[in-house]
Order: structure tokens, then C-alpha cells, then sequence
């Protein structure tokens, strides 16, 4: 069973950024089935830096669309976007370290929530502004 499952309602009105979301809770999905099927740490560390290379191009481009459209929580944006990219390279330092099958519970469980509350949060403020 998947850790998450795509709903309508962490739609955001753009299937751009729908399918960048989309694509993340894919790669998360990935690492729990990883975590649950006893993974060996090279895959799992595959993965986190899967996930912080698709969470890196996702900001990237919502803050372009963001920036092109003159939206105004542009700047909490940012923020909150470093806080996770910050939270999850911690996460990458420690599987490097020898610690993946330790620390994918955690990468998955945390990336989950809080694309899930970031989405529903602050990504529902831009519906109907950006592409």
C-alpha cells in the first residue's frame, strides 16, 4: 500500500504544478516501498537524491511561474521552500553516512507531511494566479 494516494483535493488548479506534486509523491511512494521491501542503501540513496533533485527543479519552477505572475506570497514561499530542500540534504548527509535504511522512514514520512500540508496550505493560496 502506498504511503500516499493522490487526491483532487491537493489540486492546485495548474497541471503543471499538479504534475510536479504528483511526481514527488511518486518518488516518496518509492522510497516507503523501498523501506518496507528491506532495500539495500545504494537504492535508498538513489532515491533521496532523487527526491532532492525533483524537489530542487519543482521550486524552481513554481517560484519562475510564481515570479511571472508578480504573486505576492512569493517571498514565504521561498522560505518554507529552503526550510525542506535544508531538512532533507540533513537527511541526504546521513544516509551518505552509512545511515539510509535508517533514516528512509524518516525522509519519506516527513516529505510526505509536509508536501501534503504545504500544498494544502500555502500552494492553495496561488490557485486560479499561476500556469
Amino acid at each position: 500500500m502506498a504511503l500516499f494516494e493522490w487526491d483532487d483535493e491537493y489540486s492546485v488548479g495548474s497541471n503543471l504544478m499538479d504534475g510536479h506534486h504528483q511526481k514527488l509523491f511518486d518518488i516518496i511512494n518509492q522510497m516507503h516501498e523501498q523501506m518496507k521491501n528491506g532495500a539495500a542503501d545504494e537504492s535508498i540513496k538513489k532515491s533521496i537524491d532523487e527526491l532532492i533533485d525533483y524537489t530542487v527543479f519543482h521550486f524552481t519552477e513554481e517560484e519562475k511561474q510564481m515570479e511571472k505572475e508578480n504573486y505576492s506570497g512569493m517571498a514565504a514561499q521561498k522560505r518554507a521552500h529552503k526550510a525542506f530542500t535544508d531538512k532533507m540534504k540533513e537527511y541526504q548527509k546521513e544516509a551518505e553516512g552509512g545511515m539510509a535504511m535508517f533514516v528512509v522512514s524518516e525522509v519519506s514520512k516527513t516529505a510526505c507531511d509536509w508536501l501534503k500540508e504545504h500544498i494544502l496550505v500555502m500552494d492553495k493560496q496561488y490557485e486560479g494566479q499561476i500556469q
